[in-house]
């Protein structure tokens, strides 16, 4: 909101130098001065406690090599890791500016339910990124994107795959398990097995988190009778931080890239209303 009051009231205000050349920038640290001087507001966010590691957290690497080395898994594309989030279309942060000294403070939109959509990512260890699997709330396609929505036709050519989860939450499902695995992980891993020349047959290692879904005995049946070749194992509860590659090294920076997405279409829209003579408490 700042921001577009700014560019609304000052719209030159970005492009203004200072006597030292740099350039005006709504930082976070110029918004929570300006808070502070003229509304005597601070920063109020929650804690919780911190998840430990297990103390035999070391250990858990050894069954994945005994696999890697018992099925003779040549390449590093053959060994892939998936995880899946869910992303809020418009999140509501777990702090925010009040008076000083409030003791009870009320954030707008965290007590309503949560409209979102489950990301599936998969990295294997050469670093290739598998095309994304997208979850929607709803049981028809019409809970689905539309395909005159932004960048639709740009997300089929990568190959996204969105589906719909049949039930009322957002929540992957064993059916939309299979999908992934049929639609994005199995043809992966056949065109990498026929560019290295191995047999279709070249056992190949999944790696999981320990989600109920993952670990129900539906979805190890369905893998062992279609996909015998496909070997599963499961990262233990509370390592994702340091043996989940796709926790780090994917879903980190994708959600800040969503967030920062995010944040350019609320300046955008919010910029719109203003240009159109709303004012900001109506907005």
């Amino acid at each position: 909101i700042i921001v577009n009051i700014l560019h609304h009231e000052l719209p030159n205000i970005f492009l203004m130098a200072a006597k030292d050349g740099s350039m005006f920038k709504c930082s976070d640290s110029w918004v929570k001065a300006f808070l502070y001087d003229h509304l005597q507001y601070t920063i109020h966010q929650g804690t919780r406690a911190a998840q430990k590691l297990p103390p035999n957290v070391d250990n858990q690497f050894l069954p994945l090599s005994l696999t890697i080395r018992d099925d003779v898994i040549p390449y590093p594309e053959f060994l892939v890791n998936i995880d899946q989030t869910n992303v809020i279309y418009q999140p509501a942060k777990g702090c925010t500016y009040e008076h000083i000294g409030l003791k009870q403070v009320a954030i707008v939109g965290q007590e309503e339910k949560k409209c979102a959509f489950t990301l599936l990512v998969g990295i294997s260890a050469a670093g290739d990124l598998l095309a994304f699997h997208i979850v929607h709330d709803g049981k028809s396609k019409h809970s689905l994107p539309s395909p005159n929505a932004p960048c639709y036709n740009e997300a089929l050519e990568l190959k996204f795959q969105f589906v719909f989860s049949n039930i009322d939450t957002y929540c992957a499902t064993f059916e939309t398990m299979c999908t992934y695995v049929t639609g994005i992980l199995v043809p992966f891993w056949i065109e990498k097995k026929q560019q290295q020349g191995v047999p279709l047959n070249q056992p190949c290692i999944l790696q999981l988190n320990c989600w109920s879904v993952h670990c129900s005995l539906a979805f190890r049946t369905w893998l062992d009778i279609n996909y015998e070749w496909i070997h599963y194992q499961f990262v233990p509860a509370g390592t994702t931080g340091v043996a989940q590659p796709c926790d780090v090294g994917i879903q980190r920076p994708l959600k800040l890239a969503i967030k920062e997405l995010q944040h350019e279409d609320i300046v955008t829209e919010t910029l719109t209303q203003l240009m159109a003579g709303r004012t900001a408490d109506e907005i």
